[in-house]
């Protein structure tokens, strides 16, 4: 992760393509807003209004990526469709100067099918948009004090599963399937006295996921479900450079981000019908962060030199704490409201204000949505409460002298709707 200043140019060189790691990986540390970590709070309209819980509940064809053991809740060809358009608040704070995120509004598409072919077997197939962030600052640096740095970072995840589940028994269901996601990055940082501009780089992996279900009674569910790492191919970048002290641009060579994988999750839930109209569900999720590219990753670059460099990220495993209520106001009207807590994942050390954007711990969630017996449409609102991190006075990242004063605050909005039939 380091850039020379005043060096010959094969230092710089050296340093630029380290550097290439820290706005590659912290830039793909940009967690989804109205998420706890890096990952979403939830993927179906249902569940976003609960909280986020779903792992026992399974009442949408989506609710197959998070347990696929749902599928088998779904008795007839069924659509779902839900979206999501996020508008973060998000102030940056460095030693010399502030600004706000020139923020864009951020659409999350989700689409699900699912295909019973007897009364145990469900076939299902989804496409889901997990990450999707979009930041941009105008700021002076501390080593580059006469002029304001454009920086910031673009960032996408998308995915394709195909599931299937199986009831065992009249209690007892079982879920698997396998997936692919593509993640996409475009990302450019000040270190000292140089701006590194990452331009856009995609890479490819695959995983799996399954899920058992166990209805304990008429009104009472349990879910259990594994989501594997995500394993990617290497993700090569497209053209990179390194603009010292915001005149001398310098070109890199190819840079390659290698050990690249998202984390695991393991998530177990319970769904609760206390009355005819109120049914009650929790959540919590463990996520493997700490053996993922969000806390090391090596960087090569296929320059002069050869580089094979690691670079500790540092993100620590987070667990989540979920609940939801779901209120059936009359035939058609369902109202949920719900509550979402995340541990703290990101170390004052590894702030990087533009790339890390911290996580919102408390969300409180609620939806409204409208149901017949072959269709249903509805919608709701996340409010991520307002969150900071200020650095510790030094910085994990080499020449981030920065960010070891810098102070990140951050409130996330977002607003989702979506609908559905079945057949």
């Amino acid at each position: 992760m380091k850039r020379n200043p005043i060096a010959s140019s094969a230092r710089v060189l050296t340093g630029k393509t380290t550097v290439t790691a820290v706005l590659a990986l912290s830039s793909l540390l940009a967690p989804v807003f109205g998420a706890t970590g890096a990952e979403p709070i939830g993927l179906t309209v249902q569940s976003e209004a609960r909280g986020g819980t779903d792992v026992a509940v399974g009442d949408s064809v989506l609710s197959q990526i998070e347990n696929p053991a749902n599928l088998v809740l779904q008795e007839h060809f069924a659509f779902d469709l839900s979206s999501r358009l996020s508008f973060p608040e998000v102030a940056w704070s460095g030693p010399i100067d502030e600004s706000d995120s020139e923020n864009r509004l951020i659409p999350l598409v989700n689409l699900g099918l699912a295909f019973p072919a007897d009364d145990r077997l469900t076939y299902g197939l989804a496409f889901y948009t997990p990450v999707g962030l979009a930041s941009r600052y105008h700021i002076r640096h501390l080593l580059i004090p006469l002029m304001k740095e454009s920086v910031g970072s673009d960032l996408t995840v998308v995915g394709l599963t195909g599931n299937a589940g199986y009831r065992l028994t009249d209690k007892w269901s079982i879920g698997a399937g396998v997936r692919g996601e593509i993640a996409t990055l475009a990302f450019d940082v000040v270190l000292g006295q140089a701006k590194i501009d990452l331009s856009r780089g995609y890479t490819f992996g695959a995983g799996f996921q399954t899920g058992l279900r166990y209805q304990a009674r008429d009104d009472l569910a349990f879910g259990l479900a594994y989501c594997s790492p995500t394993w990617f191919a290497d993700m090569t970048d497209g053209d990179t450079q390194a603009i010292l002290y915001g005149l001398l641009p310098v070109s890199l060579g190819e840079g390659r981000l290698s050990n690249f994988r998202l984390p695991q999750k393991i998530s177990t839930g319970v769904a609760w019908d206390v009355t005819d109209w109120l049914m009650l569900s929790g959540e919590i999720r463990w996520i493997d962060y700490s053996d993922s590219l969000f806390n090391s990753v090596t960087l090569e670059t296929d320059n002069l030199f050869g580089l094979h460099v690691p670079f500790p990220v540092g993100y620590q495993d987070q667990w989540v704490f979920a609940t939801g209520a779901e209120f059936k106001l009359d035939d058609h009207w369902r109202l949920g409201l719900g509550y979402s807590y995340g541990t703290k994942v990101i170390p004052r050390a590894n702030l990087l204000p533009m790339a890390s954007v911290i996580a919102a711990q408390h969300h409180i969630t609620t939806g409204l949505r409208y149901e017949k017996d072959n269709w249903w449409v509805g919608g709701g609102y996340v409010l991520g409460l307002k969150t900071s991190l200020r650095g510790e006075g030094i910085s994990a990242f080499p020449f981030g002298i920065d960010y070891g004063f810098s102070r990140l605050e951050q409130t996330q909005h977002s607003v989702f709707l979506g609908f559905g039939f079945r057949w």
